[in-house]
């Protein structure tokens, strides 16, 4: 859910300003994951810092619009509260005159929406109102009435508790705090370290260093409240470590779930444990260089710093995520420190889908210049981006960024490099091809009880000029070319469509290629015209209601009806005579049945005119495990490619 934030008045947030040019009130659209994106010195991370220790408000501004709406309703200009007898009154500050008529009437005030960003303002309306009601509860206000539609009604305490609730729900709605009292407030800052420190002694022994001295010189420098937000720096892993591993079944549930995230993510399901190596006979005689954090896998033992800076980096942002307490807010500048893509990937998955982590309900503020977490938020609607850039010293304009916007790669003058990463790549003709693979794949893996690859270390997807293709409009020779001298480093796995004027040619195009090089494999939708004909018709079935007018679709007997007559429609169907047409032949035809259907294909009946929307809900729900490979498997060809696209991922990791 989407809410907003108003920034407290205070010198933190004096040189940020908006789009418009004015000084930065509120924070528009934030999620539970905030990205705040902008180069080398533009504001972001002070930013962070100025709202870990802030007075900030979160708000849930539809929450509050539904409220204010419901509230001007109940007290229409003909819904007021007055009395016969006293004609003027000194009301909260106010005078309560002669309102339009020849009783003294008292207005309850209403709310414009304009004011509902500005607590300052909504105070003034809400202390208003609870004046007036309070005026009338002592009994200034005598047989005190409701005009309703132009006829008076007697007040009662029910109608005074109607309404004082509304009051009250706006009074909490709108002074909701961005950190609670008794919330957990976390800071990981860029100075971070899985590594135990040690220094050398005279007598040339190391003595481990037991203070958290990165801890001390943040707190320093920045003017951090120790009382309000804990900062993580890693030093003190090892003595964390040593008490959740003592501490009650409860507080280890966490770190028996980030010893799983490490097993699947990076040891093959392998048996991980994670322990702070102790020796108290060496305590006792002032030896503590033995203190260090050792991971066990399958019984091999490693030191943490044997891992790989990598896994260290990793290890530092998970472990305090998996084992903090729920509702916690986690403010993190510069996660991408010492990650390869594959694994800022990783971390953005786990913290986006991870139903452990999901479940925490964990508020994320992060700072990063890395452009693959941007590219990774075009595939998420849960996250929030906001743009930094810094005008000079003394201001900075932040912009909310909407989901899929590149402005922000724009910015940063950065392209998607990943690919030249990983070990190989999946070509596919756009973004609505990958994300059925991704669906396809992440529903075989589930099913079959495989380890989905890692994207961005294992596999990459690129994105070809598939239109030039189709129309082929291009140079043979060139593009063999670059194919061949692509998959010297990269193996190459390319998908395409079998549509198009050229689609003979482009696929014996393609056979050629494959049969001169053993680095390039090649798979195509032959049979069916685009990859969404290869959707059975149970997969339309569980995402068209999605695609009605919403305008017709608004309650649950909507929703079970038109939901029905969509089932009915594709149940008269035959899947086999749509798969050699454009998906808009069936749409239509469905239509046809089911009127609340918008038209989202193209043409009579061509192809999708939004594909990367249509894709985005196949990927979406799969995720949400509301479609699963018992759906996809119904079509052979999905079987058949995908199975595929699994052998040739592995064979390209571990031959």
């Amino acid at each position: 859910m989407k809410y907003d934030i108003i920034l407290e008045e205070s010198e933190s947030f004096k040189s940020y300003y908006n789009e418009e040019n004015r000084t930065l009130k509120l924070l528009n659209n934030a999620s539970s994951i905030n990205l705040f994106v902008g180069a080398n010195n533009s504001g972001k991370s002070r930013f962070i810092r100025n709202l870990t220790t802030s007075q900030s408000k979160k708000i849930f501004i539809e929450e509050i619009r539904n409220l204010i709406n419901f509230w001007n309703l109940s007290i229409n200009d003909e819904n007021v509260i007055f009395n016969n007898y006293k004609r003027h009154q000194n009301l909260g500050g106010f005078l309560v005159k002669d309102l339009e008529s020849d009783y003294g009437e008292v207005k309850l005030v209403k709310f414009e929406k304009n004011d509902l960003y500005f607590e300052n303002e909504n105070k003034k309306l809400l202390d208003k109102n609870k004046d007036i009601l309070a005026f009338n509860n002592v009994g200034i206000i005598q047989n005190s009435n409701i005009r309703l539609n132009g006829d008076f009604y007697g007040i009662n305490d029910s109608d005074l508790k109607r309404i004082n609730k509304l009051i009250d729900n706006l009074t909490n709605s709108i002074s909701k705090k961005l950190i609670k009292s008794g919330m957990k407030t976390i800071f990981i800052p860029t100075l971070r370290t899985a590594h135990s420190i040690f220094q050398r002694k005279d007598d040339n022994s190391f003595s481990k260093i037991s203070t958290d001295i990165l801890k001390d010189t943040i707190i320093k420098s920045y003017h951090l409240d120790n009382e309000m937000v804990e900062v993580f720096t890693g030093m003190d892993l090892y003595y964390q470590i040593v008490n959740v591993r003592n501490d009650i079944k409860d507080k280890r549930v966490g770190f028996e779930k980030f010893e799983e995230f490490l097993s699947q993510n990076f040891f093959h399901g392998k048996r991980v444990e994670i322990v702070a190596k102790f020796n108290i006979y060496d305590k006792h005689n002032g030896k503590d260089d033995s203190e260090i954090i050792n991971v066990f896998i399958d019984e091999e033992s490693k030191d943490l710093h044997e891992l790989g800076d990598g896994i260290q980096a990793l290890f530092i942002l998970m472990y305090k995520i998996y084992t903090c307490e729920n509702d916690s807010i986690i403010f993190i500048d510069e996660p991408e420190i010492n990650l390869h893509p594959g694994m800022q990937r990783l971390f953005l998955e786990q913290i986006t889908s991870n139903k452990f982590l999901k479940e925490k309900k964990i508020t994320y503020f992060i700072s990063t210049h890395s452009n693959h977490f941007l590219d990774l938020t075009i595939e998420k609607e849960d996250i929030s981006i906001f743009l930094f850039n810094k005008i000079n010293k003394d201001k900075f304009i932040v912009k909310n960024v909407n989901h899929g916007d590149n402005s922000a790669l724009q910015y940063l003058g950065v392209t998607n490099s990943s690919v030249f990463l990983a070990n190989c790549s999946i070509w596919v003709e756009g973004i609505s091809d990958r994300n059925y693979l991704k669906a396809f794949l992440k529903a075989y893996c589930k099913d079959t009880l495989k380890v989905y690859p890692k994207e961005d270390i294992e596999f990459a997807f690129i994105e070809y000029a598939g239109s030039n293709i189709d129309h082929y409009n291009f140079d043979e020779d060139e593009l063999k070319e670059k194919i061949n001298a692509f998959s010297i480093n990269n193996k190459i796995f390319l998908i395409s469509d079998y549509d198009g004027p050229y689609k003979d040619e482009k696929h014996f195009f393609y056979e050629e290629i494959e049969k001169e090089n053993n680095n390039f494999k090649y798979h195509t939708t032959k049979d069916y015209k685009e990859i969404e004909n290869l959707l059975p018709f149970n997969i339309w079935d569980k995402i068209l209601i999605n695609f009605c007018d919403k305008r017709t679709v608004k309650t649950e007997e909507d929703f079970k009806k038109v939901q029905d007559k969509i089932s009915n429609s594709l149940k008269r169907k035959n899947e086999e005579t749509y798969k050699g047409d454009y998906i808009g032949k069936l749409l239509k035809n469905i239509k046809a049945n089911v009127p609340e259907l918008n038209k989202i294909w193209d043409k009579s009946e061509g192809t999708l005119m939004n594909k990367s929307e249509v894709s985005y809900k196949v990927l979406e729900l799969t995720e949400k495990e509301q479609i699963t490979w018992n759906d996809f498997k119904s079509n052979p060809k999905i079987c058949s490619i995908v199975e595929n696209l699994y052998d040739f991922i592995q064979k390209s990791n571990y031959k």
